[in-house]
């Protein structure tokens, strides 16, 4: 984290020497998003009492992905495969998961 951020996450704790010592807060986690579109995905969950893997779906790009992005993605990379159109084809924000 940058200096400059750092003043509002500031808390001061009395270490038992008796000093006040400065504990940086860590920012919290938002709610997961698609990387792709932005949206917001459905079953990841940001709590961190769930182990990992109960956290995001047990899918391919689960946790990264929204639904509608894998399935274009999954259109995109059979047509590429299949040769039915080329890798610079696809939009940028897909070359990427090709």
């Amino acid at each position: 984290m940058r200096p400059s951020k750092r003043i509002s996450n500031r808390v001061f704790k009395r270490v038992p020497g008796g000093k006040l010592k400065v504990h940086i807060k860590s920012p919290r986690k938002g709610a997961a998003s698609c990387s792709i579109c932005g949206s917001g995905l459905k079953g990841a969950s940001s709590s961190r009492s769930l182990r990992k893997t109960e956290r995001r779906p047990e899918r391919p790009f689960g946790g990264h992905l929204c639904g509608a992005c894998t399935q274009k993605l999954f259109v995109y990379r059979t047509r590429v495969k299949n040769n039915d159109m080329k890798a610079v084809e696809v939009p940028i924000k897909f070359q990427k998961y090709l």
